[in-house]
This record gives structure tokens, C-alpha cells and sequence, in this order.
């Protein structure tokens, strides 16, 4: 195993013995593969920077590298699309640590020879990496202290690089959206928006939910409105509210229009309601049920439903004749819960109207400060929201309220 900044000026011979120049840099073709292998080698002679390919290569150590031809290519060296210098591209540039789940800068580049070629294997992040580079001919190269992250671990960000590179960021899949948030907020506004312009929509949209105010504003602002106008829409409403306001009216009404219309509806709704009442807080995704509609019915459209909110703790009864035909509406007169545990275990045939209960409502101009109060006085995980007629408007979840009363930790909101 060998650290490349410690490779770095020493003399390339061939294998007669005849001085070619000084290692320069190492390219590599950042690839779909677990430990990438090494192009070649960038060699300075005279003021001059030539290539050198890896299947020339016959050793590489701390104290010599050898090339098994005396054919020489002296044309000046020119990258192309897709080749990274690690000196260039990669030491002295951050990096996402996958297991981590977090930025971390380079500071070393780890390479080892697998089944007879060359290959990138790790990254070296600890401080005395620097060190060792400022004297590489001092330290002894297995000396303690090195802090190495698999390369198989490590993403590496595109825009790093000065030229065109196809870069996999399939693994930021396995990384929380709280997290994944964190390295956006991390990295500068060009490497955060090249991550989210890899995420797919939903995961985008769980992740910008808990970007900073500031960051998250700039990216939206920055894409294609197409693309913006969708990750809006797998936001929860009351998110996407609070950043189209922030992004002010005539682009607010840009993506809105954008959006599909039964979400842009859902936003618009709670946009009618200030910033810091109850009514936007609340969630519209819930699940509502007829009085007079028996358990076994209630299950079997649940079955049905393609998903169901999350959290999924009660559903919401509102009134109705014995003939009501459709599905329940929102501002439909509320009566009661059943917690989805009672749900589940009573009779089949018995009547929703037997199960509900009766919890506390608040009004949707309220302070959004007061729903937390009630839920936590009432051991609740939600409150409905109702009109002045009573009619149901949506709930406040415990998340909701949390999101209220402590959003930097809750959200990462707000001043750092």
C-alpha cells in the first residue's frame, strides 16, 4: 500500500536505467467500480508534462518508479473528459464519507496494487497526512496516526473536477435525509446542488426539508423550475408553503402553476393562512371515515389506499346520513378519532360510530405554539384543526408542533 503524496516528485526511470523525469501526477478514470484502477502516470521533465500508461508501469514504491519501455510519448499531456488527477482533483478537496455521513477533506490518497494493477483503495483525512506532506521524505510511511476511509466509502463530488465526469451517487440512497442534509448545508452551493440534482424527487424533497433556510432557497432558485415544481410537490404541504413565501411572490407563483394541481391546491390552502398559525402547520394527509361506516369497510379501503400518511396513529370520523355515498371530504363536520389500535382489534361489524372518541380541536388561526400545548396536556399525537363551523380542516402532529417549538433542532432552521 502507498500514499501518492509522498510519490510526488520522485525520478521515473526506465528499465535500463535511463532518467525519464519526476512524477508529476496519477490519473485515474473515476468509474462504477469499487477501488478504481490507475490510467497512468503524469511525468515533468524540462518543463514539459507527458503521459505515461499504467500497463508501462512495472513498479512503483517510496523509493523508485519504473517504466519497462523506452518508447516515450513526449506530445504535451492533455486531459480529457472523465480523468481525474488525484493531486489536482482530489488531495486538498472535500469529499462525502458514506458511513460516516459526513464532508471530510482529503488530505492523502491510499493506492495498492490489485491482481497486477494499480489501484485508488482509500483516502487519508488525518492531520498528520499534511504533515508528511510538507517533509514526504521524512516520515516513514507506515507511520501511526493515518485516518483512512475506504475509497469504496468516500463519494466523490464531480465538481471537483475541471473536466466532464460520470460520477454514481447511488449511495447517498443509504443516508438519512437529516444527514444527507447536514453535508448539503456543508458543501458549497455548486457541489450541494450537484448532490440534489442526483437524488430523486422524494428523496430531494425530504432532504431540502431539513436544508437551511438560506441554502435551500439559492438551490430551488437555481434549478430548472420543471424539476424544482416537482420536488415541491413530494414535500408535505405546509413545507412547501413556508419555502414558496420564502421564495417571494413572483416565483412562488412560477411553481406554482408548475405544480400538479391537486398539490398546488393543497399549498395554496394553508399560504391563506399566516406563518405562524396552527392552519399552516397542519397536514392535510389524513385518513377520514363515516360514522355510520362498519370496521370491515374502513380496512378494506385502507388496503386499497396506494399509501397511507405518515404517522399513521387514528382516523378522522365525520358525519353522515345512512345513504352518504363517496369518500369523505375535508371540511365535512367532525365528530371523533379511533386510534388506529382500536381500529384493529374490535369486531369487524362493529360501527365506527361505537369506537370514536372525542379528543380536543383547535382553530386554524390559532398560534401555532397553542397546539403544542394542547397535545402535550392531552397526551395526544395529533389534534384536528377545524373552521368556525366545525368542520375538519386537517391535524397538527406531534412532529407539526415540534417543527414549531424547536425548530433548530427539529428542522435545523434558522439562524446557525
Amino acid at each position: 500500500m502507498l500514499f501518492v503524496a509522498q510519490l510526488f516528485g520522485l525520478t521515473v526511470h526506465s528499465h535500463d536505467g535511463a532518467r525519464i523525469g519526476r512524477l508529476h501526477d496519477i490519473l485515474v478514470r473515476i468509474e462504477d467500480r469499487e477501488f478504481p484502477g490507475i490510467n497512468g502516470l503524469v511525468i515533468q521533465d524540462r518543463g514539459r508534462l507527458f503521459f505515461m500508461p499504467a500497463h508501462v508501469v512495472s513498479e512503483i514504491s517510496y523509493t523508485r518508479i519504473e517504466i519497462n519501455t523506452t518508447k516515450i510519448n513526449l506530445q504535451q499531456f492533455r486531459r480529457r473528459d472523465g480523468e481525474v488527477l488525484l493531486s489536482k482533483d482530489v488531495i486538498d478537496h472535500q469529499i462525502i464519507d458514506i458511513n460516516g455521513r459526513r464532508v471530510v477533506r482529503v488530505n492523502d490518497v491510499q493506492i495498492a496494487q490489485i491482481e497486477h494493477e494499480y489501484c485508488v483503495i482509500g483516502v487519508d483525512i488525518s492531520p498528520q497526512a499534511l504533515l508528511r506532506r510538507i517533509a514526504p521524505r521524512t516520515f516513514a510511511p507506515h507511520v501511526i496516526g493515518r485516518q483512512i476511509i475506504s475509497w469504496a466509502d468516500a463519494q466523490y463530488l464531480a465538481s471537483a473536477a475541471p473536466v466532464q465526469l460520470k460520477v454514481s451517487y447511488n449511495r447517498l440512497a443509504e443516508i438519512n435525509a437529516v444527514d444527507l442534509a447536514r453535508i448539503v448545508d456543508a458543501l458549497s452551493y455548486k457541489e450541494s446542488a450537484e448532490i440534489v440534482a442526483a437524488l430523486d424527487d422524494e428523496t430531494a424533497a425530504e432532504t431540502l426539508e431539513e436544508v437551511s433556510d438560506e441554502r435551500v432557497i439559492d438551490l430551488l432558485e437555481g434549478m430548472d423550475q420543471e424539476r424544482a415544481a416537482d420536488i415541491l410537490e413530494e414535500m408535505t404541504p405546509s413545507a412547501a408553503a413556508d419555502l414558496l413565501e420564502d421564495l417571494g411572490d413572483e416565483i412562488a407563483a412560477q411553481l406554482l402553476e408548475r405544480m400538479e394541481p391537486e398539490e398546488a391546491e393543497d399549498v395554496k390552502e394553508l399560504l391563506a393562512y399566516d406563518g405562524d398559525t396552527v392552519g399552516r402547520s397542519m397536514t392535510t394527509d389524513i385518513v377520514l371515515v363515516y360514522a355510520h361506516e362498519r370496521v370491515h369497510a374502513v380496512i378494506e379501503k385502507l388496503r386499497l389506499r396506494d399509501e397511507l400518511p405518515d404517522p399513521f396513529t387514528e382516523v378522522y370520523v365525520v358525519t353522515s346520513s345512512d345513504d352518504s355515498i363517496g369518500e369523505p371530504e375535508l371540511t365535512q363536520q367532525f365528530v371523533g378519532v379511533v386510534p388506529l389500535h382500536k381500529l384493529m382489534l374490535s369486531s369487524q361489524q362493529s360501527m365506527i360510530s361505537e369506537l370514536m372518541v372525542e379528543v380536543p380541536v383547535i382553530d386554524a388561526d390559532a398560534p401555532a405554539e397553542s397546539a403544542a400545548r394542547v397535545l402535550g396536556e392531552y397526551n395526544l399525537t395529533a389534534i384536528p384543526v377545524v373552521d368556525e363551523h366545525h368542520g375538519l380542516l386537517g391535524a397538527v402532529t406531534v412532529d407539526d408542533a415540534l417543527a414549531v417549538l424547536l425548530p433548530d433542532i427539529w428542522t435545523r432552521r434558522g439562524t446557525r
